[in-house]
């Protein structure tokens, strides 16, 4: 595959358009058409669909991967050769006179995919190492930790933080550890609705009644635990799809849910757990491309140091 007309691909996939891919480029759109057309032809298969944004097929999955791959190589290796972007103008990395200079270090981009209570929790200090990296940025696709395995797949992310322990063909599966959730509600909202505590720390509520907050069409935690308490309906639901700001619903009343232990503490003491049996225990794994890359274990390690906090 021609390299060039792999990385219009990419980009065209990155910027949503192969306009913006153009851009990023630096060559005109119908340049940047006709490389992914050629790839296509050549291929014999259909690679994106020209939506917008721009999304990949069965077959652009396997190509944008292997851009991906030799993106992270192509940077690692001219780091290792020069230190300075491939594509970089000439005299770059010289001085006013010519002369050798100062070589400017172009950071290789690693995307990956994190749910949003880890990114609001335990995830944080993963912030503090990487702005010490000169030579890595950051690019985070979120998603729910039970739907993040396909951007792995597609090619849109090296690695993704999933409660899936099934790895794919070609990846490594590390278990980083569990985050617990625990179902609770206020007062005030258990007394609207006739709920009557009693001696213990817990309130047994109508489940099937009590308006619940849920993070968005792709979380199941809170439905999870319905059918934990053999409940089949549907109870009134808020749709709250932030990490904090789900908790701050939660916390002034507008429905029970499911929140990290990690962020209780920070939250009001007039939540209530709902049962005697309110936790949730929800294992994350790193799941990341099986390659040899230096950046790409950096990352790792310290996504095990950042998870050695979680509970």
């Amino acid at each position: 595959m021609n390299i060039e007309q792999v990385k219009a691909l990419a980009a065209a996939v990155d910027e949503g358009t192969v306009e913006g891919a153009a851009f990023v480029l630096g060559v005109t759109p119908s340049a940047a058409s006709q490389r992914i057309r050629t790839l296509e032809s050549r291929l014999g298969q259909v690679l994106i669909r020209r939506t917008n944004p721009v999304t990949v097929t069965e077959a652009g999955e396997a190509v944008l991967k292997y851009a991906r791959e030799v993106e992270l190589l192509e940077s690692e290796t001219m780091d290792r050769l020069h230190g300075i972007d491939i594509d970089a103008p000439d005299g770059v990395g010289t001085d006013a006179g010519g002369a050798p200079g100062q070589r400017r270090r172009v950071p290789t981009v690693l995307r990956i995919g994190v749910n949003a209570d880890s990114l609001s929790t335990w995830f944080r200090p993963i912030f503090a190492e990487v702005a010490g990296w000169d030579d890595i940025v950051i690019r985070i696709e979120v998603a729910d930790q039970d739907k993040a395995l396909p951007l792995l797949t597609s090619g849109e992310v090296l690695g993704t933080i999933t409660s899936a322990e099934a790895g794919g063909y070609g990846t490594q599966v590390q278990k980083l550890g569990s985050m617990r959730y625990v179902a609770v509600a206020t007062k005030g909202l258990l007394a609207r609705y006739g709920t009557e505590r009693g001696a213990g720390p817990s309130a047994e509520a109508d489940l099937g009644s009590l308006p619940m907050v849920n993070f968005g069409k792709d979380d199941d935690l809170q439905f999870a635990f319905l059918r934990r308490a053999g409940v089949a309906t549907t109870p009134p639901m808020s749709v709250v799809p932030s990490s904090w700001d789900f908790a701050a619903a939660v916390e002034v009343g507008v429905g029970w849910g499911l929140i990290p232990i990690m962020q209780l503490g920070d939250l009001s003491q007039d939540l209530v757990p709902l049962s005697s049996e309110p936790n949730i225990d929800v294992p994350l794994y790193w799941h990341h491309w099986n390659l040899a890359s230096e950046k790409l274990g950096r990352l790792t390690e310290a996504l095990h140091r950042a998870a050695g906090q979680m509970r």
